[in-house]
């Protein structure tokens, strides 16, 4: 009898066991869908944010060099493999820049423009889809941080800190262009967390983990290489000198040299050529200032100011030896860990660069206005979650009111004229500046599906220059002699940008005497001022070359030839 009793007993705990394994699993899975459907709903917004301020309408590149290469190397991969992989990589990618010369793979690693191509091969490559990473990005960024707030400080904080987060100008810049630093901002954030798992529970597992989303990091943008900076900076300031005995520790620098050491080592001298300054102590100072001055402008006094205290309340109950810290620790240093590499390394200033350490200062502010509040009362939870959630509200009010937008500069107009008159010569010229240049160059790559169109920049064709025009000298010692060489290489059209940054340029103002002098060659098709009245943007047939065709051979010659300089 007592035997069956004992059997029933066991059965009973055996039936809990699994219903309670089923219940743990159905709320994982419940967490993971209402954290999807937030995405989702998150995506939307952003979205109507991107069409609304001008993301959808305005050319790639229209404020940013950059952006023109990130979209056209992704679609580059996306046609190499629709394609069927029927050329060599190497000579793909040369006849590729021949067309549409902004590849820029080496300069930058590979990761988010093979992302782009999977795109590009399963929806057509147009503005508003080339868009839908970068909101899919803001998205996931957005409704992580307020998860990972509404976990450990309670939903109020959680939803006033994704509101917040969302009205960050250097975020809502960052949803209307193509660019690296908001990927790289999430896989930070995402590295972070798995590294404060790693201290909360001192397994391998997290450690690894940090060390492999650090490794796509990288390879996503060598920026990310901040990433490095962070586990010292734990044991630094959060008082953790035990943590380099274990094992753990030392588990991320491995998996990281294997992934990203190979591709950082290879493409270092490329990308140290687009440093646009020199190490030293005058651009430290220089650096401190401008990000100092963009971390203020995107998140207001009031929000630094609780970062601030929730930074010093991370640190202070780390060194008293708070699990709790463990998440806040390791936010503190994730943000000083960007802002510091970006202070030594002279790639380049700009206050977009900061995007990493947005989310871990709002993250942060949050801690500290709910410490604060915790300092008054211990009780009235749902209060102090109201009160941390408006002051979070009302410290981003400024940020919200800075306007942020996307306008359109002519080129993808002059772009569309010109394919729409279906040239029988496929040689373009474009004489503006990067620019200009990126923003005709992508949309000539939208909609010049058949790879027909041979897009030259003036920048490379009529000028010497490096990666960041440092060094320049124009070709041609006059008018005439830019005309001579324009019909040296059969150029069928011209498209001239009257703005002040293009017309800055030697080249640029050779061109436009040339038409001044030579007016009976230079047809003018149409004219396309530029959204922010600086200028307009011309199209020319340049008369008497409408029949030639390119010799490939020596246009391959000239413009690789360039490219090696």
């Amino acid at each position: 009898m007592k035997q069956r009793q004992d059997v029933r007993v066991v059965e009973q705990d055996v039936t809990g066991v699994a219903r309670g394994g089923k219940g743990n699993a159905a709320a994982r899975a419940l967490k993971v869908l209402l954290f999807l459907i937030l995405v989702a709903l998150v995506l939307v917004l952003v979205a109507l944010q991107q069409r609304a301020l001008g993301g959808y309408g305005a050319e790639m590149s229209a404020d940013n060099a950059d952006e023109a290469s990130h979209f056209i190397s992704g679609l580059m991969i996306a046609d190499y493999l629709r394609s069927g992989l029927s050329q060599h990589p190497l000579a793909f990618a040369t006849d590729y820049y021949l067309h549409l010369p902004k590849v820029a793979i080496g300069h930058w690693p590979p990761l988010y423009y093979l992302a782009e191509a999977g795109l590009f091969l399963a929806l057509p490559p147009t503005t508003p889809v080339a868009l839908l990473l970068p909101a899919l990005l803001a998205a996931l960024l957005v409704v992580t941080t307020g998860w990972v707030v509404a976990r450990t400080l309670g939903p109020l904080q959680g939803v006033a800190v994704g509101v917040v987060l969302l009205a960050a100008p250097l975020l809502r810049q960052a949803m209307l262009v193509i660019q690296l630093d908001l990927p790289v901002a999430f896989l930070a954030l995402l590295a972070t967390l798995a590294y404060a798992r790693f201290l909360r529970t001192q397994r391998v597992g997290p450690a690894a983990l940090f060390g492999l989303i650090a490794s796509i990091a990288i390879l996503t943008k060598g920026t990310a290489a901040a990433l490095a900076l962070l586990p010292p900076l734990v044991v630094l300031l959060g008082g953790r000198f035990r943590l380099m005995l274990r094992w753990g520790f030392w588990v991320p620098l491995p998996i990281v040299l294997v992934l990203a050491g190979p591709w950082t080592v290879m493409t270092a001298k490329m990308a140290a050529n687009g440093f646009q300054y020199e190490a030293g102590v005058d651009f430290i100072d220089l650096a401190i200032a401008t990000y100092a001055d963009g971390l203020s402008a995107a998140l207001g006094g009031l929000l630094l100011l609780l970062a601030g205290v929730g930074m010093s309340l991370a640190v202070v109950r780390s060194w008293r030896g708070r699990a709790q810290a463990d998440l806040w620790v390791a936010l503190v240093a994730l943000a000083v860990a960007f802002f510091v590499f970006h202070c030594l390394m002279p790639s380049g200033l700009d206050p977009r660069y900061m995007l990493p350490v947005v989310a871990p200062l709002i993250l942060l502010a949050a801690y500290g206005a709910t410490g604060l509040l915790g300092l008054l009362t211990t009780g009235w939870p749902t209060l102090k979650g109201l009160v941390a959630a408006l002051v979070l509200l009302i410290g981003a009010l400024p940020a919200l009111m800075t306007p942020v937008e996307k306008r359109p500069i002519g080129m993808g107009a002059a772009a569309e004229a010109f394919l729409a008159g279906r040239p029988d010569n496929p040689l373009v010229l474009v004489g503006s500046d990067a620019m200009g240049e990126g923003a005709f160059i992508s949309t000539i790559g939208q909609q010049d599906r058949a790879r027909r169109i041979i897009v030259l920049r003036g920048t490379k064709m009529l000028a010497r220059t490096d990666w960041n025009a440092t060094s320049y000298r124009p070709l041609a010692k006059d008018a005439a002699d830019l005309l001579r060489q324009l019909d040296a290489v059969g150029v069928g059209h011209v498209v001239v940008d009257t703005s002040a940054a293009a017309q800055a340029l030697p080249h640029d103002r050779q061109l436009e005497e040339a038409i001044a002098t030579f007016p009976e060659r230079f047809r003018l098709i149409a004219s396309y001022p530029r959204a922010d009245a600086r200028g307009e943007v011309r199209l020319y047939e340049l008369t008497g070359n409408g029949d030639r065709t390119p010799d490939m051979k020596d246009l391959a010659a000239r413009i690789m030839a360039d490219k090696a300089n």
